[in-house]
């Protein structure tokens, strides 16, 4: 299989009688769960084979297969005979069997492609049968058309496989094979898909069966055939054996024939995105001299489909202990993997080199990497229903076509605004496809993550604090199933957008402040100032504060989003503070600027400390008492306080109201005018504060730091008084003389009595006030002579409204009485 035959299907024919038949005596059934499909979007084809014997066998045809990770399956297939016809053969009979028609109801519904393989494979000397199914290729076209046709299918396959040379009507196998192609898509409408099976060397063979080059204009896409390897690579570097040994049947690298020089070859001379790179669900193994990497066999070399390798170790035939698993050592990136175990029915050891899950998955890897067309399967009977293979293929090529992302509100946007990003993929395959957000800064280079993969479509950003300029967001959008179809250093993914939000600077243009409690309070009392700036969404405050007396600012709170300063104002002293209070916004570098910093907007309010009134003493004038009518005097003199302010309540005698008589000033007196008041005890409440207190108390009428409560009362002076003596005017020493009084204009009149004795100067006191209307005055002792009485009479309230040193006095009588 050297020069142009590198990647022949040699494989068919073992594999094709053994992939639908039931497993050998003692090996383990081959895995087949149920399979649901549905509508996938694959980021590049999967294409695989279907072999027609085993087409609708529930545990490895198209029953066992999910369809949600195929592309495009092609029906192996209809042969093709020297004269260019159609064979009726057994994949005749299958064509135009219910396996067929079901298999194609199966796979449109989930919308994957299927297309019809036509086969013509001749090696024989000279290529006979090759060369003349290529001359009558008008034949297969109008036959393989109207196939596709009948069937309703979706394209054609060309499995054509031989040598190139010159055949009989003098034309080349290799130039009558590509207008065999062109005659093909010429006679196939659009959207028919067409594809070629080629050699894993054909790229780089200018004289092989595969005109790779001139093939292109005419196919959707190449199968290339990159296993089998192991029978080109076994002569080279780095085996060099002496005769066939086992290794790799695709091997990544490490070998001279690899999977990865033909993906450069072929994408060095065909775009990419038409390069399908074959892989094997199959292995080979041989009985072997002992357990060694890369043995001789000493027996046949046969195939093992994947659902035999994979369950070999579960083989009745295997003796107990001897079952090992490696990895190939000549191609450390590929990991294909090679097992050994002695078989007591054969009574040899077995060698098996195939593909798990990990070594297919890293030639998934190539292909991602290269940005290839997709993956092409040899065959989908022999995995059937493994649910590991489906796993790889889903996780490598299932992904979202596209993804799009919108900002809440639109760019541009204030700085301090909540934006939210809602990303919304399209093509994936799963309801829930997840959303990774990225996010690069004006003037970075670097990104960040935001939010790692979920399935939650929005991201909330809070821009507050945020310098103004534009951000760029990558929004990543991964399947469920998917492993990311391309990626980088951060990640990968399978589609991603980028969007653009700006966001603009918004300072403030306005502000105001409020003190509670409001101005004036007392020392030690906790003062909040509060601070709202308008017209800017995310304002920042800072606050200074300017002591009485000083010239120095000092920054007591500093910027932040915090709106109140609360100001401690124990251990400082009376008087008038100044504040500053600036705003700007997060997004804003200030309008204006100090040593202190920068603002957009700013005021200076006023706060004043005061101490309150700790005393207060009261005194009226005249003091106590005044008959009504009289102008009282009443005087507060606080103390404690810097400036006192008094207030003067009245509350009237039998009243329950108390009235303010004079509003807090200044002014300590209160000048009270009687006038029109009734008699009677009236209270008199003079309160004090300090001119910057609030008060430390209050009620209805207002707030005090102190007050003092007088009782003052109003009488109705007596107008005249009246005295009368019995015996009257005179009579003998020694009688007792009475003396009856009587006053008016007064309500309850008192009276006083003094006398003054014949030739003296001083009065002296007969009796205190009383409301006793007589005095019975004993003369028993007394000298002749004329004697003087006064009479006082005052109203019980009243002070009296006349006095000497002696006392004072409404009204009076001075009558006089002689003693003989």
């Amino acid at each position: 299989m050297v020069g142009g035959l590198l990647g022949l299907r040699a494989v068919d024919a073992p594999l094709a009688a053994a992939a639908g038949v039931m497993p050998a005596a003692g090996q383990a059934a081959p895995r087949f769960p149920s399979v649901a499909a549905s509508p996938m979007a694959l980021k590049r084809e999967v294409f695989g084979f279907a072999l027609a014997s085993s087409l609708a066998d529930p545990t490895v045809g198209y029953p066992s297969w999910n369809f949600a990770a195929l592309s495009t399956v092609a029906f192996f297939g209809l042969h093709i005979n020297g004269n260019g016809a159609i064979v009726s053969d057994g994949g005749w009979n299958v064509w135009n069997s219910s396996a067929l028609s079901n298999l194609l109801t199966t796979a449109h519904s989930s919308n994957t492609k299927v297309v019809l393989t036509i086969v013509l494979q001749d090696f024989q000397p000279g290529t006979p049968n090759m060369c003349a199914g290529l001359t009558n290729r008008a034949t297969t076209v109008a036959q393989a058309v109207a196939q596709v046709n009948a069937k309703h299918v979706d394209g054609i396959n060309v499995d054509y496989e031989s040598l190139n040379g010159t055949c009989p009507n003098g034309q080349t196998a290799r130039s009558m094979l590509t207008d065999f192609v062109r005659l093909l898509r010429a006679s196939m409408p659009p959207p028919a898909y067409l594809s070629v099976d080629t050699y894993a060397s054909s790229a780089a063979d200018p004289f092989g069966f595969f005109d790779v080059p001139g093939l292109e204009p005419y196919v959707d896409s190449y199968f290339v055939m990159a296993y089998d390897l192991e029978y080109s690579n076994w002569r080279r570097s780095p085996l060099g054996c002496t005769s066939f040994c086992l290794s790799p049947t695709a091997p990544l690298a490490g070998y001279y024939y690899n999977d990865t020089s033909t993906t450069v070859q072929y994408t060095q001379v065909v775009a990419a995105s038409k390069v399908l790179l074959g892989v094997p669900y199959y292995g080979r193994k041989a009985c072997v001299g002992g357990v060694a990497a890369n043995a001789l066999p000493i027996g046949p070399v046969t195939a093992d489909t994947y659902l035999n390798a994979s369950t070999e170790i579960t083989d009745s035939a295997v003796t107990p202990g001897t079952y090992s698993a490696h990895r190939d050592s000549n191609d450390i990136a590929g990991q294909e993997r090679w097992d050994a175990w002695f078989n007591r029915t054969l009574n040899c050891t077995r060698e098996l080199y195939w593909d798990d899950v990990t070594s297919l998955g890293l030639k998934y890897d190539l292909i991602n990497r290269s940005g290839l067309r997709g993956v092409g399967i040899w065959n989908l009977n022999y995995g059937g229903g493994a649910p590991e293979l489906w796993s790889a293929l889903l996780s490598h090529f299932a992904g979202c076509q596209a993804v799009a992302g919108t900002a809440s509100p639109r760019s541009p946007a204030p700085a301090g605004t909540m934006v939210t990003v809602t990303a919304s993929a399209s093509g994936c395959g799963n309801p829930s496809p997840r959303y990774g957000f990225w996010l690069q800064p004006p003037g970075a280079t670097t990104w960040q993550l935001l939010q790692q993969y979920s399935t939650n479509p929005n991201f909330v950003w809070n821009t507050a604090g945020k310098p103004p300029g534009t951000y760029r967001f990558s929004i990543w959008a991964l399947d469920a199933a998917s492993g990311g179809t391309a990626g980088n250093s951060l990640g990968r993914w399978d589609a991603y957008a980028m969007l653009s939000i700006t966001l603009t600077s918004t300072p403030c243009t306005g502000l105001s402040a409020t003190f509670a409690p409001v101005t004036g309070t007392l020392i030690g009392t906790g003062v909040a100032v509060k601070a709202a700036a308008g017209g800017c969404p995310n304002p920042r405050y800072q606050f200074e504060l300017l002591n009485p007396g000083s010239q120095t600012w000092r920054i007591v709170q500093a910027y932040s989003s915090n709106a109140i300063f609360n100001w401690s104002t124990t251990g400082t002293t009376v008087g008038a503070y100044r504040f500053s209070i600036w705003a700007r916004d997060a997004s804003s570098q200030g309008l204006a600027s100090s040593s202190l910093g920068s603002w957009d907007v700013f005021i200076t309010p006023q706060y004043t400390l005061a101490k309150p009134c700790s005393g207060l003493a009261v005194t009226t004038m005249p003091n106590a008492a005044a008959p009504t009518g009289t102008n009282v005097a009443v005087t507060g003199t606080a103390f404690g306080c810097p400036n006192p302010r008094y207030q003067f309540e009245l509350l009237t005698s039998g009243s329950q109201t108390w009235q303010i008589v004079q509003t807090y000033s200044s002014n300590a007196t209160f000048n009270w005018n009687t006038t029109g008041y009734p008699p009677g005890a009236y209270q008199l409440s003079v309160w004090a504060k300090d001119a910057n207190s609030p008060g430390l108390v209050g009620n209805s009428l207002g707030s005090w730091d102190v007050y003092v409560m007088a009782v003052y009362a109003l009488t109705t002076p007596c107008t005249a008084v009246t005295a009368a003596f019995t015996p009257s005017s005179s009579a003998k020493s020694g009688t007792t003389v009475s003396i009856s009084v009587s006053a008016s204009g007064c309500n309850n009149p008192q009276f006083e009595f003094w006398i003054l004795y014949p030739g003296s100067q001083t009065w002296q006191l007969a009796r205190g006030y009383g409301a006793v209307t007589t005095f019975s005055w004993s003369t028993a002792g007394k000298p002749v002579g004329t004697y003087r009485f006064s009479v006082w009479a005052r109203d019980a309230g009243s002070p009296g409204t006349l006095g000497n040193v002696n006392g004072t006095w409404d009204a009076y009588s001075g009558p006089y009485f002689t003693l003989t």
